[in-house]
Protein backbone atom coordinates (compact mmCIF):
# COMPACT_ATOMS: atom_id res chain seq x y z
CA UNK A 1 0.00 0.00 0.00
CA UNK A 2 1.65 3.38 -0.75
CA UNK A 3 0.58 4.87 2.40
CA UNK A 4 3.69 5.48 3.72
CA UNK A 5 11.18 14.77 6.04
CA UNK A 6 10.34 15.94 8.71
CA UNK A 7 8.51 18.69 9.36
CA UNK A 8 10.43 20.38 11.40
CA UNK A 9 9.78 21.04 15.42
CA UNK A 10 6.68 18.72 16.15
CA UNK A 11 5.19 19.18 19.39
CA UNK A 12 5.20 16.26 22.52
CA UNK A 13 2.72 13.69 21.89
CA UNK A 14 0.87 14.85 24.72
CA UNK A 15 -0.26 17.85 23.08
CA UNK A 16 -0.93 15.63 20.00
CA UNK A 17 -3.19 13.23 22.64
CA UNK A 18 -5.33 16.55 22.48
CA UNK A 19 -6.07 16.29 18.79
CA UNK A 20 -4.96 20.20 18.44
CA UNK A 21 -1.50 22.55 18.29
CA UNK A 22 -0.84 25.23 21.20
CA UNK A 23 -2.33 27.58 18.55
CA UNK A 24 -5.47 25.60 17.79
CA UNK A 25 -4.16 24.10 14.49
CA UNK A 26 -4.35 20.15 14.02
CA UNK A 27 -1.42 18.40 14.09
CA UNK A 28 1.55 17.86 13.19
CA UNK A 29 2.28 21.43 15.21
CA UNK A 30 5.14 23.37 12.76
CA UNK A 31 5.14 25.92 14.95
CA UNK A 32 4.73 27.14 18.78
CA UNK A 33 3.78 30.72 18.49
CA UNK A 34 0.16 32.02 16.39
CA UNK A 35 0.80 33.03 13.28
CA UNK A 36 -2.22 35.42 11.93
CA UNK A 37 -3.37 33.64 8.56
CA UNK A 38 -3.31 35.07 5.37
CA UNK A 39 -5.80 37.19 4.45
CA UNK A 40 -6.87 35.44 1.39
CA UNK A 41 -7.28 32.26 3.21
CA UNK A 42 -10.65 29.95 2.78
CA UNK A 43 -12.16 26.92 4.01
CA UNK A 44 -14.68 25.66 2.26
CA UNK A 45 -16.41 23.14 5.11
CA UNK A 46 -18.51 20.15 4.04
CA UNK A 47 -22.22 21.05 3.37
CA UNK A 48 -24.55 19.54 5.25
CA UNK A 49 -27.08 17.21 3.55
CA UNK A 50 -30.65 17.72 3.97
CA UNK A 51 -32.13 15.75 1.36
CA UNK A 52 -34.09 13.15 2.71
CA UNK A 53 -32.43 10.39 1.01
CA UNK A 54 -29.12 9.71 3.20
CA UNK A 55 -27.91 8.20 -0.31
CA UNK A 56 -28.03 11.78 -1.96
CA UNK A 57 -25.02 13.08 0.63
CA UNK A 58 -22.50 12.55 -2.12
CA UNK A 59 -23.91 15.75 -3.85
CA UNK A 60 -23.48 18.16 -1.08
CA UNK A 61 -19.80 16.19 -0.17
CA UNK A 62 -19.69 16.41 -4.40
CA UNK A 63 -20.42 19.89 -4.09
CA UNK A 64 -18.21 20.92 -1.68
CA UNK A 65 -15.20 19.33 -2.90
CA UNK A 66 -15.45 20.45 -6.16
CA UNK A 67 -15.86 24.22 -4.35
CA UNK A 68 -12.51 23.25 -2.88
CA UNK A 69 -11.26 22.27 -6.07
CA UNK A 70 -12.38 25.46 -8.23
CA UNK A 71 -11.03 27.76 -5.78
CA UNK A 72 -7.71 26.05 -5.26
CA UNK A 73 -6.61 26.97 -8.72
CA UNK A 74 -6.99 30.61 -8.42
CA UNK A 75 -2.98 31.15 -6.97
CA UNK A 76 -3.68 34.02 -5.04
CA UNK A 77 -6.02 32.73 -2.88
CA UNK A 78 -5.19 30.03 -0.08
CA UNK A 79 -7.74 26.79 0.01
CA UNK A 80 -7.79 24.52 2.88
CA UNK A 81 -7.77 20.98 1.91
CA UNK A 82 -10.63 18.35 1.60
CA UNK A 83 -7.71 16.55 4.64
CA UNK A 84 -8.05 19.93 6.88
CA UNK A 85 -12.05 20.18 6.51
CA UNK A 86 -13.13 16.91 6.78
CA UNK A 87 -12.33 16.80 10.54
CA UNK A 88 -15.33 19.30 11.18
CA UNK A 89 -17.74 17.75 8.98
CA UNK A 90 -20.62 17.48 10.73
CA UNK A 91 -20.17 20.27 13.94
CA UNK A 92 -21.91 23.32 14.52
CA UNK A 93 -19.88 26.73 13.73
CA UNK A 94 -20.50 27.42 17.62
CA UNK A 95 -17.72 29.62 17.18
CA UNK A 96 -15.77 30.89 14.22
CA UNK A 97 -12.74 32.52 15.40
CA UNK A 98 -11.58 28.89 17.46
CA UNK A 99 -12.55 27.32 14.47
CA UNK A 100 -10.84 29.48 11.96
CA UNK A 101 -7.48 29.74 14.30
CA UNK A 102 -7.73 25.72 14.31
CA UNK A 103 -7.69 25.85 10.46
CA UNK A 104 -5.43 28.89 10.30
CA UNK A 105 -8.02 31.41 7.67
CA UNK A 106 -9.43 34.26 7.62
CA UNK A 107 -12.43 33.02 6.01
CA UNK A 108 -14.88 30.24 6.66
CA UNK A 109 -17.51 29.01 3.65
CA UNK A 110 -21.04 26.67 5.32
CA UNK A 111 -23.89 25.92 3.45
CA UNK A 112 -26.93 22.90 2.89
CA UNK A 113 -27.95 20.98 0.16
CA UNK A 114 -31.39 19.82 -0.28
CA UNK A 115 -32.12 17.33 -3.18
CA UNK A 116 -35.54 15.82 -4.35
CA UNK A 117 -38.08 15.65 -7.36
CA UNK A 118 -35.88 17.14 -9.98
CA UNK A 119 -34.93 20.31 -7.54
CA UNK A 120 -31.98 21.68 -6.16
CA UNK A 121 -31.50 23.69 -3.08
CA UNK A 122 -28.58 25.31 -1.84
CA UNK A 123 -27.56 27.73 0.45
CA UNK A 124 -24.26 29.04 1.16
CA UNK A 125 -22.68 31.76 3.46
CA UNK A 126 -19.41 33.42 3.67
CA UNK A 127 -18.06 35.19 6.95
CA UNK A 128 -14.90 36.75 8.35
CA UNK A 129 -14.17 33.79 11.24
CA UNK A 130 -12.13 36.44 13.09
CA UNK A 131 -15.42 37.74 13.80
CA UNK A 132 -18.16 35.91 12.43
CA UNK A 133 -19.20 38.42 10.19
CA UNK A 134 -21.04 37.60 7.29
CA UNK A 135 -19.71 38.21 4.19
CA UNK A 136 -21.66 37.29 1.29
CA UNK A 137 -24.49 34.67 1.41
CA UNK A 138 -27.11 33.17 -1.16
CA UNK A 139 -30.03 30.73 -1.75
CA UNK A 140 -30.12 29.17 -5.25
CA UNK A 141 -33.38 27.79 -6.13
CA UNK A 142 -32.54 25.40 -9.33
CA UNK A 143 -32.97 22.19 -11.41
CA UNK A 144 -31.16 19.65 -10.41
CA UNK A 145 -29.72 19.75 -13.80
CA UNK A 146 -27.93 22.95 -12.66
CA UNK A 147 -25.64 21.91 -10.26
CA UNK A 148 -22.56 22.59 -12.32
CA UNK A 149 -23.69 26.15 -12.78
CA UNK A 150 -25.06 26.70 -9.25
CA UNK A 151 -21.14 25.78 -8.48
CA UNK A 152 -19.57 28.39 -10.89
CA UNK A 153 -21.51 30.41 -9.38
CA UNK A 154 -20.87 29.97 -5.48
CA UNK A 155 -17.05 29.62 -6.29
CA UNK A 156 -17.15 33.11 -8.11
CA UNK A 157 -19.17 34.55 -5.66
CA UNK A 158 -16.42 32.82 -2.70
CA UNK A 159 -13.37 34.09 -4.91
CA UNK A 160 -14.38 37.79 -4.75
CA UNK A 161 -15.61 37.87 -1.23
CA UNK A 162 -12.12 36.25 -0.46
CA UNK A 163 -9.65 37.97 -2.74
CA UNK A 164 -11.43 40.80 -4.63
CA UNK A 165 -12.26 41.83 -7.99
CA UNK A 166 -11.55 38.69 -10.92
CA UNK A 167 -9.02 38.81 -13.53
CA UNK A 168 -11.08 37.34 -16.61
CA UNK A 169 -8.67 34.07 -16.85
CA UNK A 170 -9.86 33.60 -13.20
CA UNK A 171 -13.56 33.57 -14.18
CA UNK A 172 -12.80 31.36 -16.91
CA UNK A 173 -10.92 28.85 -14.43
CA UNK A 174 -14.04 28.73 -11.78
CA UNK A 175 -16.87 28.60 -14.62
CA UNK A 176 -15.37 25.75 -16.37
CA UNK A 177 -17.42 22.56 -16.76
CA UNK A 178 -15.92 19.40 -16.50
CA UNK A 179 -19.02 18.09 -18.67
CA UNK A 180 -22.22 19.34 -20.89
CA UNK A 181 -23.67 16.13 -19.68
CA UNK A 182 -25.45 16.93 -16.24
CA UNK A 183 -26.88 13.05 -15.75
CA UNK A 184 -22.61 12.59 -16.38
CA UNK A 185 -21.87 14.56 -14.14
CA UNK A 186 -23.90 13.14 -11.07
CA UNK A 187 -22.67 9.89 -12.28
CA UNK A 188 -19.20 11.30 -11.88
CA UNK A 189 -20.30 12.42 -8.23
CA UNK A 190 -21.21 9.47 -7.29
CA UNK A 191 -18.27 7.69 -8.54
CA UNK A 192 -16.07 9.98 -7.01
CA UNK A 193 -17.77 8.79 -3.19
CA UNK A 194 -17.38 5.02 -3.95
CA UNK A 195 -13.42 5.38 -4.78
CA UNK A 196 -13.14 7.85 -1.51
CA UNK A 197 -14.35 4.39 0.03
CA UNK A 198 -10.97 2.77 -0.92
CA UNK A 199 -12.18 -0.45 -0.70
CA UNK A 200 -12.37 -3.14 -3.45
CA UNK A 201 -16.24 -3.18 -3.63
CA UNK A 202 -16.21 0.69 -3.82
CA UNK A 203 -13.62 1.19 -6.26
CA UNK A 204 -15.14 -1.64 -8.50
CA UNK A 205 -18.56 0.90 -8.46
CA UNK A 206 -17.05 3.83 -8.77
CA UNK A 207 -15.45 2.78 -11.78
CA UNK A 208 -18.72 1.80 -12.92
CA UNK A 209 -20.06 4.94 -12.30
CA UNK A 210 -17.64 6.70 -14.23
CA UNK A 211 -18.27 4.37 -16.77
CA UNK A 212 -21.57 5.71 -17.10
CA UNK A 213 -20.29 9.00 -17.02
CA UNK A 214 -18.20 8.42 -20.11
CA UNK A 215 -21.13 6.70 -22.42
CA UNK A 216 -23.33 9.43 -21.52
CA UNK A 217 -20.41 11.96 -22.89
CA UNK A 218 -17.50 10.53 -24.21
CA UNK A 219 -15.78 12.94 -24.13
CA UNK A 220 -15.63 13.42 -20.19
CA UNK A 221 -11.90 13.48 -19.77
CA UNK A 222 -12.17 13.58 -16.15
CA UNK A 223 -14.04 10.41 -15.51
CA UNK A 224 -11.64 8.71 -18.17
CA UNK A 225 -8.48 9.90 -15.64
CA UNK A 226 -10.26 8.18 -12.73
CA UNK A 227 -11.00 4.95 -14.51
CA UNK A 228 -7.43 4.19 -14.77
CA UNK A 229 -6.80 5.61 -11.14
CA UNK A 230 -9.28 3.17 -9.83
CA UNK A 231 -7.64 0.37 -12.02
CA UNK A 232 -4.18 1.28 -10.35
CA UNK A 233 -5.67 1.41 -6.48
CA UNK A 234 -6.62 -2.63 -7.75
CA UNK A 235 -2.73 -3.18 -8.66
CA UNK A 236 -1.70 -1.33 -5.88
CA UNK A 237 -3.25 -3.00 -2.97
CA UNK A 238 -3.05 -6.34 -4.88
CA UNK A 239 -7.00 -7.01 -4.74
CA UNK A 240 -8.57 -8.81 -7.12
CA UNK A 241 -10.87 -7.49 -10.15
CA UNK A 242 -13.34 -10.11 -10.82
CA UNK A 243 -13.71 -11.49 -13.87
CA UNK A 244 -9.58 -9.91 -14.75
CA UNK A 245 -6.21 -10.64 -14.33
CA UNK A 246 -3.38 -8.47 -13.68
CA UNK A 247 -2.98 -7.80 -16.66
CA UNK A 248 -6.20 -7.13 -18.03
CA UNK A 249 -6.52 -4.57 -15.08
CA UNK A 250 -3.57 -2.83 -16.51
CA UNK A 251 -4.57 -2.84 -19.77
CA UNK A 252 -8.10 -1.22 -19.26
CA UNK A 253 -5.93 0.74 -17.18
CA UNK A 254 -4.06 2.04 -20.09
CA UNK A 255 -6.38 2.43 -22.40
CA UNK A 256 -8.32 4.86 -20.45
CA UNK A 257 -5.71 7.12 -19.57
CA UNK A 258 -4.52 7.32 -22.96
CA UNK A 259 -8.25 8.63 -24.50
CA UNK A 260 -8.09 10.97 -21.33
CA UNK A 261 -4.57 12.27 -22.83
CA UNK A 262 -5.69 12.39 -26.20
CA UNK A 263 -8.58 14.36 -25.40
CA UNK A 264 -6.69 16.79 -23.46
CA UNK A 265 -2.50 16.47 -23.08
CA UNK A 266 -2.58 19.31 -20.58
CA UNK A 267 -4.39 17.06 -17.87
CA UNK A 268 -2.74 16.52 -14.80
CA UNK A 269 -4.62 14.13 -13.42
CA UNK A 270 -4.31 11.78 -16.91
CA UNK A 271 -1.09 12.43 -16.04
CA UNK A 272 -0.47 10.92 -12.84
CA UNK A 273 -3.02 8.35 -13.48
CA UNK A 274 -0.46 7.25 -16.55
CA UNK A 275 2.36 7.97 -14.24
CA UNK A 276 1.17 5.28 -11.42
CA UNK A 277 0.04 2.85 -14.39
CA UNK A 278 3.64 2.48 -15.22
CA UNK A 279 5.32 1.85 -12.14
CA UNK A 280 3.11 -1.51 -12.60
CA UNK A 281 4.05 -2.19 -15.92
CA UNK A 282 7.96 -2.00 -15.46
CA UNK A 283 8.13 -2.59 -11.51
CA UNK A 284 11.28 -2.74 -11.02
CA UNK A 285 13.01 -0.17 -13.70
CA UNK A 286 9.66 2.65 -13.36
CA UNK A 287 10.46 3.42 -16.89
CA UNK A 288 8.41 7.01 -17.88
CA UNK A 289 6.96 7.21 -14.23
CA UNK A 290 9.62 10.25 -13.73
CA UNK A 291 8.62 12.03 -16.55
CA UNK A 292 4.73 11.62 -16.23
CA UNK A 293 5.02 12.67 -12.80
CA UNK A 294 6.94 15.70 -13.50
CA UNK A 295 4.53 16.25 -16.61
CA UNK A 296 1.64 16.36 -13.70
CA UNK A 297 3.45 18.37 -11.50
CA UNK A 298 4.36 20.95 -13.75
CA UNK A 299 0.40 21.38 -15.19
CA UNK A 300 -0.93 21.60 -11.52
CA UNK A 301 1.83 22.15 -8.94
CA UNK A 302 -0.50 22.42 -5.89
CA UNK A 303 -1.90 18.92 -6.46
CA UNK A 304 -0.95 17.30 -3.21
CA UNK A 305 -2.20 13.71 -4.58
CA UNK A 306 0.70 14.34 -7.40
CA UNK A 307 3.63 15.36 -5.31
CA UNK A 308 2.86 12.35 -2.72
CA UNK A 309 2.45 9.68 -5.29
CA UNK A 310 5.62 11.02 -6.91
CA UNK A 311 7.65 10.76 -3.45
CA UNK A 312 6.54 7.56 -2.78
CA UNK A 313 7.80 6.42 -6.26
CA UNK A 314 11.01 8.34 -5.77
CA UNK A 315 11.65 6.45 -2.54
CA UNK A 316 10.81 2.91 -3.58
CA UNK A 317 13.33 3.74 -6.18
CA UNK A 318 16.41 4.66 -4.23
CA UNK A 319 15.89 8.03 -4.38
CA UNK A 320 15.32 8.81 -1.05
CA UNK A 321 16.29 12.72 -1.07
CA UNK A 322 14.41 13.44 -4.09
CA UNK A 323 11.34 11.37 -2.41
CA UNK A 324 11.89 13.40 1.09
CA UNK A 325 11.38 16.44 -1.23
CA UNK A 326 8.26 15.72 -2.67
CA UNK A 327 6.70 14.21 0.32
CA UNK A 328 7.61 17.66 2.20
CA UNK A 329 5.59 19.56 -0.78
CA UNK A 330 2.49 17.74 -0.50
CA UNK A 331 2.34 18.35 3.46
CA UNK A 332 3.23 21.78 2.52
CA UNK A 333 0.38 22.11 0.23
CA UNK A 334 -1.67 19.57 2.92
CA UNK A 335 -0.28 19.28 6.35
CA UNK A 336 -3.31 17.20 7.24
CA UNK A 337 -2.17 14.35 4.99
CA UNK A 338 -1.99 11.16 7.80
CA UNK A 339 -0.97 9.05 4.40
CA UNK A 340 2.26 11.31 3.81
CA UNK A 341 3.10 11.51 7.32
CA UNK A 342 2.76 7.47 7.56
CA UNK A 343 4.53 7.34 4.39
CA UNK A 344 7.55 10.04 5.82
CA UNK A 345 7.76 7.80 9.07
CA UNK A 346 8.22 4.90 7.13
CA UNK A 347 11.36 6.85 5.17
CA UNK A 348 12.62 7.37 8.70
CA UNK A 349 12.61 4.05 9.72
CA UNK A 350 14.50 3.03 6.75
CA UNK A 351 17.14 5.55 8.54
CA UNK A 352 16.45 3.97 11.65
CA UNK A 353 15.42 7.13 13.70
CA UNK A 354 12.50 5.43 15.38
CA UNK A 355 12.59 8.87 17.60
CA UNK A 356 10.89 10.74 14.61
CA UNK A 357 9.04 8.06 13.45
CA UNK A 358 6.31 7.60 16.41
CA UNK A 359 6.22 11.23 16.39
CA UNK A 360 4.71 11.36 12.91
CA UNK A 361 2.76 8.06 13.66
CA UNK A 362 1.45 10.00 16.87
CA UNK A 363 0.54 13.17 14.45
CA UNK A 364 -0.92 10.78 11.75
CA UNK A 365 -3.00 8.86 13.70
CA UNK A 366 -4.33 12.12 15.40
CA UNK A 367 -5.58 13.18 12.14
CA UNK A 368 -7.12 10.16 11.50
CA UNK A 369 -7.87 7.77 14.66
CA UNK A 370 -9.19 5.09 12.36
CA UNK A 371 -6.26 4.57 10.46
CA UNK A 372 -5.97 0.44 10.67
CA UNK A 373 -3.02 0.46 8.66
CA UNK A 374 -1.25 3.41 10.31
CA UNK A 375 -2.21 1.10 13.61
CA UNK A 376 -0.86 -1.59 12.20
CA UNK A 377 2.50 -0.17 11.19
CA UNK A 378 2.78 1.39 14.74
CA UNK A 379 2.32 -1.71 16.21
CA UNK A 380 4.84 -3.69 14.59
CA UNK A 381 7.35 -0.79 14.74
CA UNK A 382 7.02 -0.93 18.75
CA UNK A 383 7.73 -4.31 18.96
CA UNK A 384 10.19 -5.87 21.28
CA UNK A 385 10.63 -2.44 23.05
CA UNK A 386 6.98 -1.55 23.86
CA UNK A 387 5.02 -4.73 23.73
CA UNK A 388 2.22 -3.47 25.87
CA UNK A 389 1.91 -0.29 22.99
CA UNK A 390 2.19 -2.53 20.46
CA UNK A 391 -0.71 -5.18 21.85
CA UNK A 392 -3.23 -1.57 22.11
CA UNK A 393 -2.47 -0.69 18.64
CA UNK A 394 -2.63 -4.29 17.12
CA UNK A 395 -6.11 -4.34 18.93
CA UNK A 396 -6.99 -1.07 17.62
CA UNK A 397 -6.42 -2.36 14.00
CA UNK A 398 -7.85 -5.41 14.48
CA UNK A 399 -11.51 -3.69 15.41
CA UNK A 400 -10.69 -0.95 12.52
CA UNK A 401 -9.59 -3.02 9.77
CA UNK A 402 -11.29 -2.90 6.73
CA UNK A 403 -12.75 -6.66 5.78
CA UNK A 404 -11.11 -6.38 2.16
CA UNK A 405 -8.24 -6.35 3.44
CA UNK A 406 -6.88 -7.80 6.52
CA UNK A 407 -3.70 -8.90 6.17
CA UNK A 408 -1.50 -5.92 8.01
CA UNK A 409 -4.20 -6.30 11.25
CA UNK A 410 -3.96 -9.89 11.63
CA UNK A 411 -0.05 -10.22 10.82
CA UNK A 412 0.06 -6.91 13.65
CA UNK A 413 -1.91 -8.66 16.22
CA UNK A 414 -0.17 -12.10 15.75
CA UNK A 415 3.24 -10.31 16.36
CA UNK A 416 1.84 -8.53 19.27
CA UNK A 417 0.24 -11.84 21.17
CA UNK A 418 3.62 -13.60 19.97
CA UNK A 419 5.94 -11.14 22.25
CA UNK A 420 2.71 -10.97 24.90
CA UNK A 421 3.37 -14.84 25.54
CA UNK A 422 0.72 -16.22 23.92
CA UNK A 423 2.71 -18.22 21.46
CA UNK A 424 0.31 -20.76 20.12
CA UNK A 425 -2.19 -18.37 19.53
CA UNK A 426 0.18 -15.85 17.38
CA UNK A 427 1.16 -19.08 15.04
CA UNK A 428 -2.23 -20.29 14.25
CA UNK A 429 -2.74 -17.04 13.60
CA UNK A 430 -0.89 -16.25 11.00
CA UNK A 431 -1.56 -19.99 9.64
CA UNK A 432 -4.97 -18.93 8.99
CA UNK A 433 -3.98 -15.54 7.39
CA UNK A 434 -1.63 -17.59 5.45
CA UNK A 435 -4.65 -20.32 4.23
CA UNK A 436 -7.25 -17.29 3.56
CA UNK A 437 -4.73 -15.00 1.76
CA UNK A 438 -2.17 -17.22 -0.31
CA UNK A 439 -1.19 -14.88 -2.30
CA UNK A 440 -0.47 -11.27 -1.13
CA UNK A 441 1.06 -8.19 -2.47
CA UNK A 442 4.36 -6.85 -1.55
CA UNK A 443 3.10 -4.47 1.34
CA UNK A 444 0.80 -7.38 2.93
CA UNK A 445 3.45 -10.05 2.27
CA UNK A 446 6.02 -7.66 3.97
CA UNK A 447 3.54 -7.59 7.28
CA UNK A 448 3.11 -11.36 7.36
CA UNK A 449 6.43 -12.25 6.79
CA UNK A 450 7.77 -9.79 9.42
CA UNK A 451 5.46 -11.20 11.84
CA UNK A 452 6.22 -14.71 10.81
CA UNK A 453 10.43 -13.48 11.24
CA UNK A 454 9.08 -12.43 14.81
CA UNK A 455 7.42 -15.80 15.62
CA UNK A 456 10.52 -17.41 14.89
CA UNK A 457 9.43 -18.82 11.47
CA UNK A 458 12.09 -17.77 9.15
CA UNK A 459 11.41 -19.97 6.49
CA UNK A 460 7.34 -19.31 6.49
CA UNK A 461 8.46 -15.57 6.11
CA UNK A 462 11.13 -16.38 3.06
CA UNK A 463 8.03 -18.43 1.27
CA UNK A 464 5.43 -15.81 1.81
CA UNK A 465 7.82 -13.00 0.29
CA UNK A 466 8.99 -15.26 -2.73
CA UNK A 467 5.38 -15.39 -3.51
CA UNK A 468 5.20 -12.08 -4.13
CA UNK A 469 4.92 -11.68 -8.28
CA UNK A 470 6.10 -9.42 -10.08
CA UNK A 471 9.12 -8.83 -7.61
CA UNK A 472 10.45 -5.19 -8.05
CA UNK A 473 11.20 -2.00 -6.60
CA UNK A 474 8.11 -1.90 -4.01
CA UNK A 475 9.12 -4.99 -2.85
CA UNK A 476 12.99 -4.27 -2.77
CA UNK A 477 11.89 -1.08 -0.35
CA UNK A 478 10.36 -2.86 2.15
CA UNK A 479 12.68 -5.46 2.48
CA UNK A 480 14.98 -3.00 3.40
CA UNK A 481 12.87 -2.21 6.78
CA UNK A 482 15.05 -3.42 9.96
CA UNK A 483 12.10 -5.95 10.51
CA UNK A 484 14.03 -8.20 8.15
CA UNK A 485 17.24 -7.73 9.97
CA UNK A 486 17.26 -11.48 11.24
CA UNK A 487 17.14 -12.95 8.02
CA UNK A 488 19.08 -10.23 5.93
CA UNK A 489 22.43 -12.82 5.40
CA UNK A 490 20.09 -15.43 4.38
CA UNK A 491 20.76 -16.89 0.73
CA UNK A 492 17.10 -16.95 -0.20
CA UNK A 493 16.35 -13.53 1.27
CA UNK A 494 19.52 -11.78 -0.44
CA UNK A 495 18.09 -13.20 -4.04
CA UNK A 496 15.08 -11.56 -3.55
CA UNK A 497 16.70 -8.72 -3.15
CA UNK A 498 18.97 -9.06 -6.27
CA UNK A 499 15.90 -9.95 -8.43
CA UNK A 500 13.92 -6.52 -7.24
CA UNK A 501 16.56 -4.29 -6.71
CA UNK A 502 16.12 -0.69 -8.93
CA UNK A 503 18.95 -0.54 -11.83
CA UNK A 504 21.91 1.50 -10.06
CA UNK A 505 20.88 0.76 -6.36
Amino acid sequence: MRAFLLLGALVARSALASGQCPDGSPPPCERTTARAPAPTSVAVLYFDNLSRDTADAYVADGLTEELITRLGQIERLRVKSRTAVQRYRRQPIDDPAVLGRALGVAHLVSGSVQQGGGRLRVTVELMRAASGLRIWGESYERSSDDLMAVEADIAQAIAKGVGGRLAPAERRSLSARPTRNAEAYDHFLRGNHFLGLRTPAGVRLGIEQYERAVSLDPSFMGALARIGYGYALFLDWGWVFPGLTRDSVLARGFAVADRALALDSTAADAWMTRGYLLSFRHPRTFEGVNASFQRAIALDPRNAEAHHQYGFLLLMAGANGAGHDELKRALELEPERAITLVLLAFERRLARRDDQVFTLLDSALTLDPGAAWAHARRSLWRLPADIAGARADAEAAGRLRPNDYPAEAEAAVAAAEFRGGDTAAARARLQDLRRSSPKLGPTAACFAAAALVITGDRDGALEVLEEVTPRGAVLWTLMRDPWFDGIRADPRFQRLVEESRPPGQ
